[in-house]
């Protein structure tokens, strides 16, 4: 019987990734993640690198002050477009310097958004790629979200 720990631990090593380099990633990815799951946003904008920045479907946050902005426009303190935000991660993957996940992202719209009432419920699909420095600090995060299901009606009717 083949182990299938070994096999894996092989798999990984043909990628460039071994136990103690998922490790360092995954320790990086919690410094991140944990304050944006407790709506941390000192937190959050801490975790990233000296020059980090946030690339949100083409938007860049490339500032302490935007970093800021846009994770508490957003909602991860609870005031902002989306309340009660929360997300499953439904798939992780890993290069030698990244995280990539996807997840599966809900909440409430908390304002009138493209002609749909505030108080809605939210569902969508979302990517992230989390690329770290050697310190563990994110030096990059790129989200790509599906944001069209925000608003009242698909703009692209069948």
């Amino acid at each position: 019987m083949t182990d299938i720990t070994a096999a894996a631990g092989e798999a990984r090593m043909a990628r460039g990734i071994d136990a103690q380099r998922r490790a360092f990633l995954d320790n990086a990815f919690e410094r991140h993640l944990g304050p944006e799951s407790r709506g941390d946003l000192a937190g959050i904008v801490a975790s990233y690198s000296k020059g980090g920045h946030l690339n949100f479907n083409g938007a860049i946050y490339d500032t302490p002050e935007r970093l800021l902005h846009f994770h508490r426009a957003v909602g991860f303190d609870g005031q902002g477009l989306i309340a009660n935000l929360s997300g499953t991660i439904t798939h992780i993957s890993y290069t030698y310097s990244s995280v990539i996940v996807e997840y599966a992202m809900v909440g409430t719209i908390t304002a009138e958004l493209g002609g749909a009432p505030a108080g809605r419920r939210m569902s969508t699909p979302a990517c992230g790629v989390y690329e770290f420095d050697e310190d563990g600090a994110l030096a990059s995060e790129r989200i790509y979200m599906d944001t069209g299901n925000w608003l009242a009606q698909p703009i692209f009717r069948p």
